[in-house]
Formats: C-alpha cells, structure tokens, sequence
C-alpha cells in the first residue's frame, strides 16, 4: 500500500540540463549533414527548373508536338527531383537504402488506395503518346462536346460550346468512345425542318438548298442534297443534307447560321415552319458511299486485311 501513494520523484535541474545538451549536440552534429541535403535539393531544382525552361523553349522552334512536349517537361522535372531527393537525404547521412525499402511497402499500400488516381496518371501518359487527339480538337465524348484547352497526366480540360469548363479523367478517355472532330476532313450533317403538309414542297426543297449552298464554308463542298424524310395530314419533314470541314467553323456556329438563313427564307417564300428545327450527326462512315465526296470514298481493294 506503501507502493501506491509512494510520491514521484523530483526532477532534478542538472537532468533536465543533461536532457537538452544531448539534444544540442545532436542537433549540431546533424546541422552539416542537413546543410548539405539542402544545398544538393537546391541544386537538384535549379536543375529541372532550368532543364523544364529549356524545353518549353525549344519545342516551338524544333516543331515538336505539344503533348509530347507536354509528357517529356513533366517526366524530366519530377524525375530529376525526386532523384535530387533521395541524393539529398544520403548527403544528409540518412540510410537511403533502409527508405527505399520502406517507401516500397508504403507504396504498395498506396497503390491500392490510390489505384484510380494512377490508372489517370497512367491513362494521361498513353495520351500524350499515343496522341488521339491534340490541343486545339474538337472532341464529343458521350454528353460532352468541346474543344481541348489542356492535356494533364490525370485529366483532359475541355472547353465546352457554352463556354464552361469540362475536366474529363483520362481513364474515361481511354475506355470510352471519344469522336475527335477536328481529325475529319469532312463531316456530314444534317438539319430538319417541318412544315405544313399543304406547302409547296417543291418549292421548301429550293429555298434550303440554296440556302446551304450559299453559306461560305459550304458552297465549295459537295452539293446539298434535300429529301422529304416524312409527311403526314398536317406536317412534313425535310432534311437538307451537306459536308463540311469542322477545322475550319465550329459546329454549333454553323447549325445557328444555317437554321436562322433557312427559316427567314421559308418565311420570304411563304413557307412556316411548323415547329423548331431539330439537327442530327452522321458520321462519313455511317452514310451511303454514293453521297460521300469523292476524296472520302475508299479505293477498290483486293487485300485482305486481318
């Protein structure tokens, strides 16, 4: 019983001394050691701060793809710091080798929690290289439509039609479909118009062809085709057909354009559109290779292709 309320110990002023000259000297003796691990960092970032400069600077002039450069800029600085680093703890007397180890295991953990984070990284670097697409297309992937602002290790910025902002993980597109508009030469579409089924059609027929033909990024194209998809006891449906080159004029301008010349000149001509006009996307492998422009047909083959 003794034992239990027995008081602790004073602490004595030459311990607590004791105490924090170990420290001091321990802290002294380690100061040239870390000293030297930050010069070497320092010096390992001035490295890849340098290296990254110089090959933003000279990729313009070399003509080197942007995604390349993008990949090659990024993998050099993060992979010339984090040798820098381990060279920095060594120069700072750490064991390298028993960190290097441990890091393995902490990484392996990390990997599974992390696993989507990667399969981005991953994904992101496949891009840059395999390059399906560059700065500058125009993409559609599923609901999105845009145009791509930014290429990133884990994500690809696309700047949508109504001006927001569409951050895609790279894992979406590498397993999903993605059209790259901006990679065809030509692209077909087609916008729809219904009108009353006691119009002139004939006459409906005329007004939306010349109107496409007219527009100056069609009337060097292939000629306008217009057919009556539908009629009924009140409405019918025509569909006016064209090409063009989406490099040159971004889709929704043209769909705008043509929609507002086709139904002030139905108006002109006394046509009424019957309701608002609804638009549609074929691409050139999905139509008919006899309306396809010459230059998008395939040549005759024999080959067998496996």
């Amino acid at each position: 019983m003794r034992l239990l309320f027995q008081q602790p110990s004073p602490v004595s002023a030459e311990g607590v001394t004791g105490v924090f000259k170990q420290l001091q000297e321990r802290l002294l003796a380690a100061a040239p050691g870390a000293l030297l691990g930050a010069i070497v960092l320092l010096i390992f970032w001035i490295v890849a701060w340098a290296g990254q400069r110089i090959i933003a600077y000279a990729a313009p002039r070399a003509k080197a793809d942007t995604g390349v450069v993008l990949l090659l800029s990024r993998v050099y600085y993060y992979g010339v710091l984090i040798f820098g680093l381990v060279t920095a703890l060594g120069a700072a007397g750490l064991n390298v080798s028993a960190l290097v180890a441990g890091l393995g295991l902490t990484g392996f953990a990390l990997g599974f929690a992390l696993k989507d984070v990667l399969s981005n990284l991953l994904s992101g670097i496949m891009l840059l290289i395999y390059r399906p697409f560059h700065i500058g297309d125009q993409i559609k992937m599923g609901e999105y439509e845009g145009t791509i602002t930014t290429i990133r290790m884990r994500d690809t910025v696309v700047r949508g039609y109504d001006g927001r902002l569409i951050i895609i993980p790279n894992t979406k597109l590498i397993t999903e479909v993605v059209i790259n508009n901006s990679q065809s030469k030509l692209v077909r579409e087609a916008v729809s118009f219904h009108v009353s089924a006691t119009a002139d059609l004939y006459v409906a027929r005329e007004t939306i062809a010349r109107v496409m033909e007219k527009h100056p990024e069609l009337k060097d194209r292939a000629e306008p085709l217009v057919h009556i998809q539908q009629i009924n006891d009140e409405t019918a449906r025509l569909e006016g057909r064209f090409w063009y080159d989406p490099r040159r004029i971004a889709r929704p301008s043209l769909m705008s354009d043509l929609s507002q010349a086709i139904i002030k000149d139905l108006t002109a001509d006394g046509i009424r559109a019957a309701s608002a006009p609804a638009t549609k996307r074929e691409r050139t492998n999905a139509v008919a290779l006899d309306e396809a422009p010459e230059e998008l047909r395939p040549e005759p083959s024999s080959e067998i292709i496996l």
